[in-house]
C-alpha cells in the first residue's frame, strides 16, 4: 500500500455551523484521502447531529474549519457528511505541499 492510500483522519469534538441556526457541538469521525480520479483530496465522515440531507454546513475543529454537505442520516441519528475543499483537520499530503506541516 502506498503512503497516499492510508487516509488521514480526525475523531473528536466539532462545532457544527448551519446558516440561520445556533452553532452546536457534536462528535465527528472524519477521514480524508487523495482521490486520483478526482485529482484532489476528498473527505467525508459522520457527525453526531441530526441534519436533513443536502444541508450545507461548516465543521470547525481546533485545527480549522471546512465546508461540507449533509448526505444522509444513519439509523442511529448521525449524519453522514461530504467535505468540499480543505478539511478541518491536518492532512499530511496537503500540509506537506503547502509547507505548513510539522517541521522536520
Amino acid at each position: 500500500m502506498s503512503e497516499h492510500e492510508q487516509p488521514d483522519g480526525y475523531e473528536g469534538v466539532v462545532t457544527v455551523v448551519v446558516e440561520g441556526e445556533e452553532p452546536r457541538t457534536a462528535h465527528a469521525a472524519l477521514a480524508a484521502r487523495f482521490d486520483p480520479l478526482a485529482g484532489h483530496v476528498v473527505w467525508k465522515g459522520r457527525v453526531s447531529a441530526g441534519l436533513p440531507a443536502r444541508t450545507p454546513l461548516v465543521l470547525r475543529t481546533l485545527h480549522g474549519s471546512g465546508s461540507a454537505e449533509a448526505v444522509e442520516r444513519d439509523p442511529w441519528g448521525n449524519t453522514r457528511v461530504r467535505g468540499v475543499g480543505r478539511p478541518p483537520f491536518p492532512v499530511e499530503l496537503l500540509d506537506a505541499a503547502s509547507g505548513t506541516g510539522p517541521a522536520r
